[in-house]
């Protein structure tokens, strides 16, 4: 593993970790009112346009994909999270 590769999997492990601490949150209080759908809606079109972006420019790097397909996993589950958890009001 050479530094740049360091540097992908660091990128990718504490960008998709961000996610999880709010989603132990919302599980814990059983509560995301605090939560807004815009967004990780955003976050999941944003990974949508990065994934998009490197393989429209073909480019290479494992960790590119993985941090996309993961960041587009976790925000969908923030999503499906808020909605389960949201007050009825």
């Amino acid at each position: 593993m050479n530094e740049k590769d360091v540097y992908g999997l660091a990128f990718t492990v504490l960008f998709n970790v961000a996610p999880m601490f709010q989603l132990y949150r919302i599980v814990v209080n059983r509560d995301s009112s605090n939560n807004s759908y815009g967004l990780w809606i955003s976050g999941i079109m944003g990974q949508v346009c990065v994934y998009s972006y490197n393989s429209h420019l073909d480019v290479k790097g494992a960790y590119n994909y993985i941090n996309s397909v993961i960041g587009m996993i976790l925000n969908s589950v923030m999503v499906i999270m808020i909605y389960v958890y949201r007050r009825k009001k």
